[in-house]
Parts: structure tokens; sequence; C-alpha cells
């Protein structure tokens, strides 16, 4: 019988209860930190995903051939929270919110069945802080939901071999198919914890993943027959992807976008990434060498198959067409990366002195982080046009007016903005009745119809 990742036993009562602590402060950390830099509404990818999550709430959802229209792991929650309270910036944002601020809970969780205490609270607090992470937790993108289900897929993994549990294993592999209908880069994580099971001969986890992960591949699969009469309705939709401006800007210097576009985000420091991408990379360089263990192949799988995928991957199988970047995107790969991270600096701080030092470090990585995360706060995108629409609500609320047309090339934008932020002051009836038009910037403006 292989030897698991946690070699010792599962941790007792009194322990159980400090992890559960440590998961809290953690959570409650994250959640103040996010809503100190909260963002919202930023008029692009989330007014797509909140049409066809109000398609769903509103049954007259259909399959289109768009790849915001069939990220289920995304959509599907946001409809049920529409269901229940309706469509409102704040329900929009709160599953993102929800979901960032519970990862670093759920990576110190795996941390410490991995490496204990010490390292769990260095994991997750680099999570709390990473700025990259803090920007977008209040963003209606799919990046929250993808990674926090990654870890989770990842926890049951490792407690499903410590434990030769049948059952969590297929729960393992049915969340990450759950994340890969979030995201499609979440298939080379299951791929990952699959090859790792193999290279380990335990055939039975290799297994029971598998089929977790089959059936929800398989559940899709059956929907779009179901739909469309197309199994592969997938891959065919993402044709549409491929005729972006992103996708086409992407190709344009293939030598630059393979080679150093995300190297540079990644070893760079900068307000996406603050130190802790540097910091990160650089102590999983050295776990590599120095730490060779079942937990460091395991980390570094985690991180390797994804980045290899999102760097050199192709979104369409009849011609090379490299993936679009962007720092949210590379996002998902340091989770592991600051677990291995902590397992370093745990590894290394056997003295008070050096305890110090690493808690310095820590300290500064992470008030850097929050500082780089308040910066990039409602900025990008057009959150300018959402501040400004937001001013537009609060004066036609007051007047009680309606708002009935709107005029200009981000007109279809500004509607949906509105529709979410002020539905009632949307219309056409009433004494005083507005129009949006662009200023000289560009930006919405109200004028008397």
């Amino acid at each position: 019988m292989t030897r698991p990742i946690i070699s010792e036993p599962l941790t007792q009562r009194e322990t159980d209860r400090t992890v559960w602590i440590t998961m809290a402060v953690l959570f409650t950390l994250a959640l103040s930190v996010r809503m100190a830099c909260f963002t919202g509404l930023i008029a692009s990818d989330d007014l797509g995903y909140a049409k066809y999550a109000q398609q769903i709430a509103n049954g007259t959802y259909h399959l289109e051939s768009h790849h915001y229209a069939i990220r289920y792991g995304v959509i599907v929650p946001l409809a049920l929270v529409y269901r229940l309270f309706g469509m409102h910036e704040w329900t929009t944002v709160i599953l993102p919110v929800i979901s960032s601020s519970l990862a670093p809970a759920l990576v110190a969780a795996l941390a410490e069945r991995l490496s204990g205490r010490g390292v769990a609270w260095i994991a997750g607090l680099f999570l709390a802080t990473f700025p990259i992470e803090v920007r977008y937790a209040s963003v209606l993108v799919p990046e929250p939901f993808l990674e926090t289900l990654l870890v989770i897929g990842v926890l049951l993994f490792v407690l499903a071999e410590r434990n030769t549990s049948i059952i969590l294993g297929l729960t393992a592999g049915s969340v990450l198919g759950i994340s890969y209908l979030t995201k499609e880069p979440g298939v080379f994580v299951a791929v990952a914890l699959f090859m790792f099971a193999l290279l380990k001969r335990n055939w039975r986890l290799a297994l029971t993943v598998a089929f977790g992960i089959a059936f929800v591949v398989v559940a899709e699969l059956i929907w779009y027959w179901s739909q469309s009469g197309d199994l592969l309705f997938r891959l065919h939709a993402m044709a549409v992807h491929n005729r972006s401006e992103m996708a086409i800007e992407a190709n344009g210097n293939l030598s630059y976008r393979l080679l150093k576009a995300y190297p540079r985000m990644m070893l760079v420091p900068s307000t996406d990434f603050g130190i802790h991408s540097l910091l990160a990379v650089g102590l999983s360089g050295v776990a590599f060498f120095w730490q060779r263990s079942a937990k460091t192949l395991l980390l570094l799988s985690w991180a390797a198959l994804p980045f290899l995928y999102l760097n050199f991957g192709t979104s369409s199988f009849r011609s090379y067409c490299a993936l679009p970047t962007a720092p949210r995107y590379i996002g998902l790969v340091y989770a592991p990366l600051f677990v291995l991270a902590a397992i370093v600096l745990g590894r290394w701080a056997g003295t008070i002195k050096k305890r110090r030092v690493v808690a310095a470090v820590v300290a500064i990585v992470c008030i850097l982080g929050v500082a780089c995360a308040i910066r990039t706060r409602r900025i990008g995108y057009r959150t300018e046009h959402v501040k400004q629409l937001r001013r537009i609500a609060v004066v036609a609320r007051q007047n009680r007016s309606q708002i009935c047309q709107f005029v200009g090339p981000d007109g279809t934008a500004w509607q949906q903005v509105l529709a979410i932020i002020e539905p009632d002051r949307l219309g056409c009836t009433g004494q005083s009745v507005l129009q949006i038009v662009p200023d000289p910037h560009g930006l919405p403006m109200s004028a008397q119809r």
C-alpha cells in the first residue's frame, strides 16, 4: 500500500477546534479586506454572466454559442440568488465575495493537513491579502468561484487518500468537474490529481476521482445533446471567443505572448501581484530542490498543469489559437504556490530568531498586498461609467425621474448596469423622463428628454 500524503494520524478534537478557529479568523480577515477594497460592477464580463443568470432565474434561458452562457458554475448559483432575493448589485457580487473569502480559510485547512498549524497561517494570510485575488473578489467573474472549488476538490482528494474513502474520492472528482463547468482550466487540476494518484499507484483513488469527474462531464454532454443535438457544443461555442478582440490580440505577437507575458507578470512586482508572486515562485523553486516529497509533487502538479495550459494551450482544435492573457486568469495557480512557500518558511524557521524573521516577512508581504489592492479597487474596465451611473441613479431616485433612453455605443451596457443598480428607475412613464447620453469624455450623463 502506498504511503499517504498525510502520514501522521488525523488531528485530535483540540487540534480540530484550533483549525476551525484559524479558518474562522482567516475568513473574517479576508472578508474585511475584500469589503475594504470593494469594486462591484465593472460593466464588462459581469453583465454577460448576470444576463444569463437572470434568464435562468426567469425560466427564459436557452443555449447560446457564447462561453458566458455555458459557465454553469457561475450562472446557476447566481440564478438561485436572483430567484430568492432579486437582481441587485449586492446579489450580483455576494457569491464571489463569499467564495473568495472562503478560499484562504480552506487553503489553511489544506496546509494544516499537509504541514501543520504554522504553515496553515502563512498560506492563508498570503491568499487573503493577494492583490489580484482581492481586486476581483467583489466582481462577478469566474475566478473567485473557480479557485474555491479547486481548493475544496484538492482538500477532499487529500482526505480521500488518507482515509481510503471512495465517497470522498467521488466527491472530490465531482467538485473538480463542477470547477470545469465554472471555467475550463479547472479540468487541468483534475488531470494533475488523477496523474498524481496514478504515479503513487493508488488505482482506487484515481478511478473514484475519474468517475466523479466523468459524472459531471457526461451530464453536461447529455444536456447539450438534449438542447441542441450537438455533443460538442462547448467546443463549438468557443469559436465565438476565438474571434473576439482579446483572442486576436493575443495571437498578434506569439513570441512575446508565449515566452514573456505571464513570466513577466509573475516575476516583476506590481499592483496586481504585489511581491506575493515573486516570493511564492521563488520559494516554490526552493521547495522543488529542498523538500522533494509527495506533498511537494502534489502542489507543484496542481500549479504547473493549469499554468502550462494557460500559457501554451489553445482554444481551438482546428488551428493554434493562444489564449488571451490577464492577471486574473493566472491567479488560479497561486494557492498551491502559497502553500509551498509557507512550507519552506515553516521548515526554515527552526529557531525563535528565524521565526521572528518569517513573521516580519509575512507581515511586509501582506501589508503591501493590501495596499496594492486598495490602489486597484474600482479602476479599469468601465468602472468610471458605473460611478457616473450610480450618481445618475441617486439623482433620478431623489427626483422620482424615469430613465427611458440610452444613446451611444455603450448605451446597452449602461442600461444593463442600471437594470441591476436601480431597476425601478427604468421606464418611459411619468412627468420627468431622462435619457442617458455620452459626455465629451464618453462617460454617461443624464439629459431631459
